[in-house]
């Protein structure tokens, strides 16, 4: 059966995520990882997996009375585009993602998360929307609610300017098989850490900008895996409690939004809702 090459369809599911209309709730963490859907969905109440092609991943479940889902978006932004895109035409509204990260401050160790509040456009795929100069920042209400989360849970977090690059190695000052390295390559950490940023990604920058245009609320929460400054490789059990900290956020937007609703506020403020 064909369908419309402009919105490409596998029978009545979208082309990639292999999901359709009415199959998810508003609310979806984005994790890079598939194995880490589950991760997360262990967390919730009546989890459930309702798709899995290429590196898209979906479940769905209730975490403390909320409905919630999780899809993987795999590696960079790409990927990540096209996940986001499907999910918003299926019905989701608000997309945080959970992923892992490298720092490049000594102020951020393994084990770590870290609350982006804006990205640095190395992604390649937000230049195919929007000019350079365009800013990629994430939704304030995620921001707060990511802060208040990991505040309840008891999680060591900081605030970070994330740098989104289209490359592990080279693009993130790592030696490139073959001893290839060009001068350029040299101050890449240095200059990046000079100016306050905090960390690298290789999603974060394209999902703020995506979800700005799409009129999604979108944030990211990310564990530090690795400190370049350090020169260490760790996990450090920071990847669950960063998904633990997402689905937290979740429930905490859905209180913020009734409340919102019951008082007629369009936007959040904490003075306005009590």
């Amino acid at each position: 059966m064909s369908s419309d090459a402009n919105r490409p369809r596998t029978g009545d599911v979208l082309y990639h995520i292999h999901c359709k209309a009415g199959d998810l709730p508003p609310f979806s963490l984005l994790p890079g990882d598939p194995e880490r859907v589950s991760l997360i969905a262990s967390l919730w109440e009546n989890a459930e997996e309702i798709a899995y092609h290429r590196e898209y991943r979906t479940a769905r479940g209730v975490y403390k009375g909320v409905p919630i889902a999780s899809t993987s978006t795999g590696v960079g932004a790409p990927g990540l585009e096209i996940c986001v895109h499907e999910l918003r035409e299926v019905g989701v509204e608000t997309v945080i993602r959970v992923g892992t990260t490298g720092s490049i401050t000594e102020k951020f160790d393994c084990g770590d998360l870290i609350i982006s509040m804006a990205g640095v456009r190395r992604d390649g795929t937000s230049d195919s929307y929007v000019e350079p100069g365009f800013p990629s920042y994430a939704h304030y209400e995620v921001v707060l609610a990511l802060i208040e989360a990991c505040q309840r849970l008891g999680y060591r977090y900081g605030l970070g300017i994330t740098c989104t690059v289209g490359s592990f190695y080279l693009g993130q000052g790592r030696p490139a098989v073959g001893g290839y390295w060009p001068s350029w390559a040299d101050d890449i950490v240095h200059d990046l850490a000079s100016a306050g940023v905090t960390n690298f990604d290789m999603e974060t920058s394209a999902l703020f900008v995506l979800g700005h245009l799409y009129g999604m609320r979108a944030g990211s929460i990310q564990a530090v895996v690795a400190n370049r400054v350090t020169n260490r490789f760790d996990e450090a059990g920071g990847v669950m409690r960063a998904c633990r900290a997402a689905s937290e956020a979740v429930a905490i937007l859905s209180e913020w939004d009734t409340l919102k609703k019951a008082k007629g506020a369009e936007y959040f403020y904490p003075s306005l809702l009590k």
